[in-house]
């Protein structure tokens, strides 16, 4: 990056940095609703969304932490 002062260099560092989170965070968004997506039951304490097999007593789904 020569030819560019140190104030250029920086504003383009931040810029590239928050694309890189704003990726993350869609990333992690999009990891998040697809768990949504697959969960067939909720914890009765909690409310976590989890699949049926997870569940501890399937008559009273509790997730592991609630159990």
């Amino acid at each position: 990056m020569d030819g560019f002062t140190d104030e250029e260099r920086a504003a383009e560092m931040k810029r590239r940095d928050d694309a890189i989170k704003v990726g993350e965070a869609a990333r992690k968004a999009a990891k998040h609703h697809a768990e949504l997506q697959q969960a067939d039951t909720r914890c009765l304490h909690c409310g976590k969304p989890m699949r049926s097999w997870e569940a501890v007593d399937p008559e009273n789904p509790l997730c592991d932490i609630c159990f």
